[in-house]
């Protein structure tokens, strides 16, 4: 019983740290701990011009590319074919260093799917998908090797590892912490 109560009380705690209200596009924060066992963001490379291939990604997961120039791509998955539900996505998008987001667009979003500015700042945008067997996600432009901070939840859970990105010549899988911090390699 001892065994129980030891992971369940972490459990509650990681859980309630965020939550939707009721459905409203907002995020709802609780007095809960953060996802992180840091309160700094954790801060990695992401390489120029590295994609992924879009037929081999399977499974639940948030990959996010850079392109020469500032301009970014971000795509949600889900692991539908093996668990027969959809994953709930919400990441927030924000640009570090005074930079600006611009030239957002939508990328197959269905439903009530939604890319919108973050209302609490007006410099952030936040996707609101809900990913069955296919992808959903957008694109943005920002300052030319301007880094971002990605924030991201699946469910009402910290998506911690499902980020994935290409730095250092490596695909990386799961974040240190969530925010995630992204600088762009040599533009």
């Amino acid at each position: 019983m001892r065994i129980v109560v030891f992971f369940a009380v972490p459990l509650l705690l990681l859980a309630s740290a965020c939550s939707y209200d009721n459905g409203h596009v907002r995020r709802v924060y609780s007095s809960g701990p953060s996802c992180s066992s840091s309160s700094t963001p954790a801060e990695s490379t992401i390489d120029v011009d590295r994609q992924f291939d879009a037929d081999s990604i399977q499974g639940a997961g948030l990959f996010l590319e850079y392109s020469s120039g500032g301009h970014w791509q971000l795509r949600t998955s889900c692991d539908t074919a093996t668990t027969n539900s959809d994953c709930n996505w919400d990441v927030i998008v924000t640009p570090e260093d005074g930079s600006t987001i611009v030239n957002v667009a939508a990328s197959d979003l269905e439903g009530n799917d939604s890319v919108s500015q973050y209302p609490e700042d007006r410099v952030s945008y936040q996707l609101l998908a809900t990913t069955g067997s296919d992808f959903d996600g957008f694109s943005f432009d920002a300052n030319p090797g301007a880094a971002v901070l990605v924030d991201a939840y699946l469910g009402d859970t910290c998506a911690l590892p499902y980020f994935f990105w290409i730095g250092d010549g490596a695909v990386h899988s799961g974040s240190p912490t969530n925010p995630l911090v992204l600088v762009p390699s040599a533009d």
